[in-house]
């Protein structure tokens, strides 16, 4: 399988890293322009668990490039691993120029596939979303946390003979998949779960450590409470979800508690605080919190935790 990344972002490098390791012919591809630009080594620092235990080493990554698509060049799969304010433009910029490649869409999404819809049949894309973590630090290492699964599924939540060659083809990578029934509802689980992470660390402009008041985490925890809520008023019965069993907890304490223990007890945590993709993309994380709270706010919903960090973001 011939692979084409769209951009330099770091989920897509890391990806393409991990593929082109495990003998995919991978090429990304950039800006018109852009190639002297993107050109030469990128240094990894990386946390691989991909095995076990993790292992921790700095290697290298030289991605193929290019910055147009000539009429002879055909892709297989087409990876928009964009954040997902930009997916849209990326998919209309290449739908034509890329006529026989499926598209997988590799972000997140909270209002549903019609833009998608609306560009390509369904027969030509479908939905994943990375677990890899990651950011480039001030040294211009990109500190990657490779882990062993991603997760993935066509929209109509059928098992097809395409989703089946992606995951052979990503199992080349040592990376197997989460197939997911219904992959848009479980973006939405994500996003919401987010909101409330994400709007309680960027109001509090604090990233938690071992010295963070529990007041922190069970804000977090009522704030998730909240995002489930709006999760309800669109008609999704969330609790069949496992990422929202904490949140199920009617002692908030509890609930924060196992919170904390479980975010600090992250291997790879101080990597993430260290090289935040939150700095990376603020823009986007940001987006996350205001896409559930607006969404909330247009349906009549009670987010007295949620709302209230909307001005200190």
């Amino acid at each position: 399988m011939r692979i084409l990344i769209v951009g330099m972002g770091n989920v897509g490098l890391m990806h393409g890293w991990a593929l082109a390791g495990g003998g995919v012919d991978v090429t990304h591809i950039v800006r018109k322009g852009s190639l002297p630009k993107h050109a030469g080594d990128i240094t990894m620092d990386v946390m691989d668990f991909r095995s076990d235990p993790a292992e921790c080493y700095l290697t290298s990554y030289r991605p193929r490039l290019v910055d147009q698509i000539r009429p002879g060049d055909r892709y297989d799969l087409v990876m928009v691993a964009t954040n997902h304010l930009q997916v849209v433009d990326a998919v209309r910029q290449y739908r034509e120029e890329a006529p026989e490649s499926d598209f997988l869409i590799f972000c997140a999404n909270w209002n549903g596939p019609a833009e998608i819809d609306a560009l390509l049949p369904r027969s030509r894309y479908l939905w994943g979303y990375s677990v890899f973590s990651g950011a480039k630090g001030k040294d211009g290492v990109l500190y990657a946390n490779i882990q062993k699964i991603y997760r993935i599924g066509e929209v109509d939540g059928k098992n097809t003979e395409r989703l089946q060659r992606i995951v052979e083809t990503f199992s080349r990578a040592g990376i197997d998949p989460e197939i997911k029934e219904d992959i848009i509802e479980w973006l939405w689980i994500h996003q919401a779960i987010n909101a409330g992470l994400l709007g309680t660390i960027y109001s509090r402009r604090e990233f938690p450590s071992t010295e963070t008041p529990m007041e922190f985490w069970l804000l977090i925890v009522r704030a998730v409470k909240d995002a489930l809520k709006v999760l309800a008023a669109r008609g999704v019965e969330y609790g069949k979800y496992p990422e929202t069993a904490l949140f199920l907890l009617e002692d908030d304490g509890k609930a924060a508690e196992l919170l904390r223990r479980s975010i600090l007890g992250v291997p790879h945590y101080k990597r993430i605080r260290d090289h935040s993709h939150l700095d990376a993309n603020p823009e986007e994380m940001k987006r996350f919190y205001l896409d559930v709270l607006e969404t909330g706010e247009a349906l009549g919903v009670d987010m007295p935790h949620l709302a209230s960090l909307k001005d200190k973001i």
